[in-house]
């Protein structure tokens, strides 16, 4: 069987940069060629590999994905429907291993070997040890451990062994001729949080290094008077003659609607982000980015009451500056510390902020009704704030249902005493816009199974300081004396505002 390989241009440009960039990749839709050009590139790889003395031209890769399932039914199946059957073989083991012998016009033969390994974790890394590779494949990458980078860096440029040639540098040592070493990769658009945005989208690119963005498969039309949110296929979208010119990503599209699946919209269909925080069930549902952000960065009010709502627990303490100023309640600051004692925080993070950005200001905190005291000191939370001169006091309540229906009350956008957050808290945005998961357990056909306790993440300690002040502002679940205490409050707050 005779086949033709057509490569659109972000795929050409991938392979013309052979000689510029030792780590390429490339990220964009499914079903965009990706896949089958990075296996025209180790082809190619292999192609041009120096011939021994003996007219062999010998190549060894690394292909890696998440799990053997998919490199068995989708990986080596893409490989195989370009790797000529008659002179190749595969042994299904583990590593996968491919062997083809490709007599080429010009009478030498390109001799590939590939190994195609499976890493999930870090812990998986140990499998490349000792391994000697010319050229390495991380297929999907957003589903690979971030530390797989370096490591399969490491192991290229090793094969073919120089003791091949048979011949030696002025200084007796074997001369390497190994005619390319390298990284290639491809990958869907990841989460906004995982390593591959950091890595590969913001700020400059590692040295050696070049990412080649294919144009998203939908273009996305908002009607700007009734906001009303349609879709056609993007005619720059590449590799849509294989795709039934374009109609499949809009039954995509028709399928993720229906299901409610709008963050796979973004990432397979537009070429976006995705939400924060993995492949668990979000716990807040009404929270509107577009609502509840501000468009510039909040400043606090002199002499306006503030709010200061306090996850304290364990070594992640976490809190948030509330005022009351014009009708809506702002977040205007927020603070966390990654395994950092309380009394640290207080004395190292919250007092310098709260001194230098609200002068003047009466703050009232709102801590975890947990309220644990300290080994050492036997204070608790409460006790070490009002001994640092901060007023100081305990949520109503601990129970998980009423927090969620405080945060599901003060965001609705109905409500007077609804809620604006500055821009800048990135960390809180994420985890009430999806991030603050309940934990996904399984999923079996159409079932899927969650924790009905929230993932502890970064992302929980934020949404745990929020709920508390939720709690404070929401009156109905509060004891007597706070609910006062929290009117009186938003009074003088309006008040100072106006």
């Amino acid at each position: 069987m005779n086949l033709t390989y057509k490569a659109y241009p972000t795929l050409e440009k991938f392979h013309a940069s052979y000689n510029d960039y030792k780590f390429r990749y490339v990220a964009g839709p499914p079903g965009s060629g990706k896949s089958v050009g990075s296996v025209i590139e180790l082809l190619l790889i292999g192609l041009r590999q120096e011939p021994t003395p003996d007219g062999i031209r010998p190549t060894k890769f690394g292909v890696i994905r998440s799990t053997y399932g998919e490199l068995e039914n989708t990986t080596l199946q893409t490989m195989q429907h370009w790797l000529p059957s008659q002179y190749t073989t595969v042994v299904h083991s583990k590593p996968i291993k491919v062997h083809t012998r490709l007599p080429l016009p010009d009478g030498t033969i390109a001799d590939m070997q590939f190994e195609l390994i499976a890493i999930a974790t870090r812990d998986d890394l140990g499998k490349l040890d000792s391994s000697e590779f010319t050229a390495i494949w991380l297929n999907e990458m957003t589903g690979l451990p971030p530390e797989l980078v370096g490591k399969a860096g490491e192991r290229t440029g090793r094969y073919p062994p120089p003791n091949l040639w048979g011949d030696f540098d002025e200084n007796g040592l074997p001369i390497n001729h190994c005619t390319f070493r390298g990284v290639i990769g491809d990958y869907n658009y990841p989460p906004k949080d995982h390593w591959l945005v950091s890595f590969l989208h913001e700020g400059e690119l590692p040295k050696n290094t070049m990412l080649f963005e294919q144009p998203p498969a939908l273009v996305e039309h908002i009607d700007s008077e009734t906001g009303q949110v349609t879709y056609t296929i993007n005619s720059a979208a590449e590799n849509l003659t294989n795709l039934d010119n374009g109609q499949k990503y809009l039954d995509d599209l028709h399928n993720y609607q229906a299901l409610g699946a709008y963050d796979l919209i973004n990432t397979r269909l537009l070429c976006r982000y995705g939400r924060a925080g993995g492949d668990g069930k979000a716990i807040i549902n009404n929270f509107d980015n577009e609502y509840h952000v501000a468009q510039d960065k909040l400043e606090p009010m002199r002499y306006t009451d503030t709010l200061v709502s306090f996850d304290t627990s364990g070594i992640h303490p976490c809190a948030l500056m509330w005022q009351h100023i014009r009708g809506k309640w702002q977040i205007i600051d927020g603070l966390y510390g990654d395994e950092m004692g309380l009394e640290e925080f207080i004395d190292d993070v919250m007092t310098p902020l709260l001194t230098m950005r609200y002068p003047g200001c009466n703050v009232l905190c709102v801590c975890d009704p947990a309220n644990a005291r300290d080994a050492q000191t036997m204070l608790s939370p409460t006790d070490l704030l009002q001994e640092k001169g901060y007023n100081a006091i305990t949520a109503s309540t601990n129970k998980f249902k009423d927090r969620l229906q405080a945060c599901e009350k003060i965001l609705n956008r109905r409500e007077k005493n609804s809620v604006l957050i500055s821009p800048h808290l990135t960390l809180l945005i994420d985890a009430l816009d999806g991030a603050y998961q309940y934990k996904r357990l399984r999923a079996t056909g159409l079932e899927e199974i969650f924790s009905t306790q929230p993932l502890k993440n970064k992302y929980s300690h934020w949404a745990d300081a929020f709920q508390y002040g939720a709690l404070h502002i929401v009156s109905d679940v509060m004891s007597d004396e706070n609910i006062d205490l929290a009117r009186r409050m938003a009074k003088a707050s309006i008040r100072r505002g106006r």
